[in-house]
Protein backbone atom coordinates (compact mmCIF):
# COMPACT_ATOMS: atom_id res chain seq x y z
CA UNK A 1 0.00 0.00 0.00
CA UNK A 2 1.38 3.56 -0.79
CA UNK A 3 2.87 5.63 1.58
CA UNK A 4 0.18 8.09 1.35
CA UNK A 5 -2.94 5.85 2.13
CA UNK A 6 -1.20 4.56 4.83
CA UNK A 7 -1.40 8.14 6.08
CA UNK A 8 -4.99 8.37 5.69
CA UNK A 9 -5.06 9.84 2.17
CA UNK A 10 -7.40 8.85 -0.40
CA UNK A 11 -6.40 5.88 -3.29
CA UNK A 12 -5.15 8.00 -6.34
CA UNK A 13 -3.88 7.04 -9.81
CA UNK A 14 -0.72 7.65 -8.52
CA UNK A 15 -0.79 5.22 -5.39
CA UNK A 16 -1.94 2.42 -8.06
CA UNK A 17 1.16 3.06 -9.87
CA UNK A 18 3.20 2.60 -6.31
CA UNK A 19 1.13 -0.67 -5.89
CA UNK A 20 2.12 -1.62 -9.50
CA UNK A 21 5.64 -1.16 -8.66
CA UNK A 22 5.11 -3.86 -5.84
CA UNK A 23 3.61 -5.72 -8.11
CA UNK A 24 6.74 -5.67 -10.24
CA UNK A 25 8.75 -6.11 -7.69
CA UNK A 26 6.82 -9.37 -6.62
CA UNK A 27 7.24 -10.76 -10.42
CA UNK A 28 11.41 -10.69 -9.82
CA UNK A 29 11.19 -12.21 -6.60
CA UNK A 30 8.07 -14.65 -6.76
CA UNK A 31 6.82 -13.70 -3.25
CA UNK A 32 5.23 -10.50 -2.19
CA UNK A 33 6.98 -7.64 -0.84
CA UNK A 34 8.12 -7.92 2.61
CA UNK A 35 7.44 -11.49 2.76
CA UNK A 36 7.80 -13.06 6.41
CA UNK A 37 6.73 -9.86 7.98
CA UNK A 38 4.11 -9.27 9.98
CA UNK A 39 1.85 -6.77 8.25
CA UNK A 40 1.59 -4.56 11.15
CA UNK A 41 2.08 -0.81 12.76
CA UNK A 42 6.01 -1.60 12.57
CA UNK A 43 5.48 -2.21 8.63
CA UNK A 44 3.55 0.37 8.20
CA UNK A 45 5.54 3.07 9.56
CA UNK A 46 8.82 1.78 7.35
CA UNK A 47 7.20 1.97 4.58
CA UNK A 48 6.06 5.56 5.51
CA UNK A 49 10.01 6.27 6.19
CA UNK A 50 11.13 5.28 2.96
CA UNK A 51 11.66 1.73 3.01
CA UNK A 52 11.17 -0.44 0.28
CA UNK A 53 11.66 -4.41 -0.93
CA UNK A 54 15.47 -5.01 -1.96
CA UNK A 55 16.01 -5.19 -5.43
CA UNK A 56 16.98 -8.80 -6.66
CA UNK A 57 20.24 -9.78 -7.61
CA UNK A 58 20.40 -9.85 -11.71
CA UNK A 59 16.82 -8.03 -12.27
CA UNK A 60 17.49 -5.64 -15.79
CA UNK A 61 18.12 -2.24 -15.17
CA UNK A 62 15.04 -1.14 -17.03
CA UNK A 63 13.13 -2.89 -14.81
CA UNK A 64 14.70 -1.19 -11.54
CA UNK A 65 14.74 2.19 -13.20
CA UNK A 66 10.91 2.00 -13.84
CA UNK A 67 9.89 -0.04 -10.33
CA UNK A 68 11.83 2.88 -8.47
CA UNK A 69 10.51 5.44 -10.30
CA UNK A 70 6.85 3.64 -9.78
CA UNK A 71 7.64 3.23 -5.79
CA UNK A 72 8.90 7.09 -5.28
CA UNK A 73 7.81 8.26 -2.27
CA UNK A 74 6.50 11.58 -3.76
CA UNK A 75 3.43 10.50 -5.37
CA UNK A 76 4.00 14.05 -8.05
CA UNK A 77 7.17 12.04 -9.02
CA UNK A 78 5.68 8.54 -9.87
CA UNK A 79 5.31 7.93 -13.79
CA UNK A 80 1.15 8.02 -15.05
CA UNK A 81 0.03 4.69 -16.23
CA UNK A 82 0.17 6.28 -19.90
CA UNK A 83 4.29 6.75 -18.87
CA UNK A 84 4.24 3.43 -17.99
CA UNK A 85 2.91 1.80 -20.72
CA UNK A 86 5.46 4.04 -22.83
CA UNK A 87 8.05 2.17 -21.79
CA UNK A 88 6.78 -1.12 -21.46
CA UNK A 89 6.23 -1.05 -25.40
CA UNK A 90 9.68 0.32 -25.81
CA UNK A 91 11.10 -3.04 -24.24
CA UNK A 92 9.31 -4.79 -26.02
CA UNK A 93 8.80 -3.18 -29.30
CA UNK A 94 13.13 -2.38 -29.06
CA UNK A 95 14.31 -3.98 -27.27
CA UNK A 96 17.55 -3.59 -28.26
CA UNK A 97 17.58 0.63 -28.03
CA UNK A 98 16.38 0.14 -24.31
CA UNK A 99 18.71 -2.79 -23.20
CA UNK A 100 15.84 -4.94 -22.50
CA UNK A 101 16.54 -7.80 -24.51
CA UNK A 102 17.44 -9.34 -21.04
CA UNK A 103 13.47 -9.00 -20.17
CA UNK A 104 12.33 -12.58 -20.82
CA UNK A 105 11.94 -16.20 -19.69
CA UNK A 106 12.50 -15.81 -15.60
CA UNK A 107 10.50 -13.00 -15.67
CA UNK A 108 8.07 -14.62 -17.62
CA UNK A 109 8.04 -17.44 -15.67
CA UNK A 110 7.45 -15.04 -12.29
CA UNK A 111 4.35 -13.02 -14.16
CA UNK A 112 2.99 -16.38 -15.41
CA UNK A 113 3.13 -17.57 -11.87
CA UNK A 114 1.74 -14.60 -9.92
CA UNK A 115 -1.41 -14.29 -12.41
CA UNK A 116 -2.29 -18.09 -11.96
CA UNK A 117 -1.73 -17.70 -8.19
CA UNK A 118 -4.72 -17.58 -5.89
CA UNK A 119 -5.34 -13.92 -4.27
CA UNK A 120 -5.30 -13.77 -1.11
CA UNK A 121 -5.90 -11.07 1.18
CA UNK A 122 -2.85 -9.86 4.08
CA UNK A 123 -3.78 -6.16 3.64
CA UNK A 124 -2.52 -4.43 6.69
CA UNK A 125 -5.12 -5.06 9.03
CA UNK A 126 -7.53 -1.83 10.21
CA UNK A 127 -6.06 -1.43 13.86
CA UNK A 128 -2.79 -0.92 12.31
CA UNK A 129 -3.66 1.96 9.86
CA UNK A 130 -5.80 3.69 12.76
CA UNK A 131 -2.42 3.14 15.08
CA UNK A 132 -0.38 4.78 12.15
CA UNK A 133 -2.61 7.51 11.59
CA UNK A 134 -2.21 8.99 15.43
CA UNK A 135 1.05 8.04 15.33
CA UNK A 136 2.07 10.91 12.27
CA UNK A 137 -0.70 13.26 12.97
CA UNK A 138 0.80 13.33 16.73
CA UNK A 139 4.52 14.02 15.08
CA UNK A 140 3.12 16.11 12.45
Amino acid sequence: MAPEVLRAKPFTQASDIYSFSMIMWEFTSGVPPFDGRPDDFQLSLSICEGERPEIIENTPQCYVNLMKKCWNEDPLKRPSSKEVLKIIEKWIILPDKTKAEDIDEGLKYNIMEFINAPIEHSNLDIESHRLLNITLNENS
